[in-house]
């Protein structure tokens, strides 16, 4: 990896060897990762691992049932942000406007909260279907643990829905995804049932952001290598949402953004490169404007405290890397020297060498796809 490179490799800031004599020791790299995991999950409670929700108790569901399709929205340190969007205009995909009366609900961790609840408040009173949950799993934070828990939140709503829809904060409403289009119903209901996925993808996502596009405005389509990624950003999930010691199709332990990746490779979503879980159409996201979140207690201090965990666990994992045998902290300490990270240690050191970790564990289940390990669940453990 070098200097320049660097950003676009925010989630992969090395390539793994494909040597399938490093097996063996990939899958214990793995299975530490999910130890680690139930252990800050469980945060003491004589080792059984947990997920509950934040409700305002005044909010109802009553009038909902089981057609109704509800999306989650993983949402972190935007509150301003958000409230600034929703008050301007209806480009958010799953702005309550747009949703047809359909519930909405902002899943966020329980350290943002309140400032959630307060930036959102007016927009709640006035859209009664835009509804906020705050989602505690102990000392485990992530982004594979978001979507657990954003799972995990389904399969406890009282109507029982059929099947949800979870997208990112900042995906834009375009035509060529918009859910509630009849020909777009009927293709992803066309995946699920014909196709047999549990997941279905509204389109092709991507890393960029970009300006919102008139409305009805054609879009470029994707390219045939853009289809080598699993679904993200914007997808419809089928019912059952967990199963007896599942968390959901997402791994908790996937802290750093390889969740997306190692669910497609456990569902085998793309066969010779090509995604037949996708809609053949391009997601778009937009950058959120408006002020920063202020104290943002869960990336600046949960996040960092999860990171730092994983890293006193994971410190002494060994690596060939240029020809020597070298930890994942010598392997840290040698990026800073190269200013390819800031410094080592530092909440950029930990979070590049969780990617790291990451990087092994997903090369591991596209090399050894038969040997599966089977108990990868965290919260769900009962």
């Amino acid at each position: 990896m070098d200097k320049d490179t660097r950003p676009s490799r925010k989630y992969s800031p090395v390539k793994v060897s494909k040597d399938p004599k490093q097996l063996e020791a990939m899958q214990k790299v793995e299975e530490n990762r999910i130890s680690i995991s139930r252990t800050l999950a469980s945060n003491g409670k004589n080792g059984s691992s947990w997920l509950s929700f934040i409700r305002d108790p005044n909010d109802i569901e009553g009038r909902y049932h089981k057609k109704n399709t509800p999306a989650i929205v993983i949402s972190g340190g935007s509150a301003k942000k958000l409230a600034n969007e929703m008050s301007r205009n209806y480009s958010l995909a799953f702005h309550p406007k747009n949703m047809r009366g359909e519930p909405v609900y902002i899943m966020v961790h329980k350290e943002d909260y309140e400032t959630y609840h307060s930036e959102l408040n007016t927009l709640m009173t006035q859209n009664k279907n835009l509804h906020l949950v705050g989602w505690d799993g102990g000392k485990l934070t992530g982004f594979g643990a978001s979507r657990a828990a954003a799972l995990s939140f389904a399969d406890s709503l009282p109507y029982k829905p059929d099947r949800v829809l979870m997208m990112d904060q900042d995906v834009v409403q375009t035509e060529g995804t918009r859910h509630t289009r009849p020909e777009i119903k009927s293709n992803i209901s066309r995946i699920h049932n014909d196709g047999k996925k549990v997941i279905a993808g509204y389109g092709v996502g991507y890393p960029t952001r970009q300006e919102v596009p008139s409305p009805f405005s054609e879009l470029e389509a994707p390219t045939a290598s853009d289809f080598n990624s699993p679904a993200q950003q914007f997808v419809s999930i089928e019912s059952p949402f967990r199963g007896r010691l599942s968390d959901g199709i997402y791994p908790a332990y996937m802290i750093t953004g390889g969740e997306d990746m190692l669910m497609g490779l456990d569902l085998e979503l793309v066969e010779n490169g090509h995604n037949n879980s996708v809609l053949n159409e391009r997601i778009i996201k937009k950058q959120l404007k408006g002020s920063a979140d202020t104290p943002n207690r869960y990336w600046n201090e949960s996040r960092v405290e999860t990171l730092k965990e994983l890293f006193e666990s994971e410190k002494d994992t060994t690596f060939s890397f240029e020809g020597q045998t070298i930890t994942l902290d010598e392997l840290m300490k040698l990026f800073a020297d190269r200013k390819w990270i800031s410094k080592h240690p530092s909440a950029e050191s930990y979070n590049t060498a969780s990617c790291v970790i990451e990087r092994v564990i997903l090369r591991r289940n596209k090399l050894d796809k038969d040997k599966m390990i089977t108990d990868k669940s965290i919260f769900n453990r009962l």
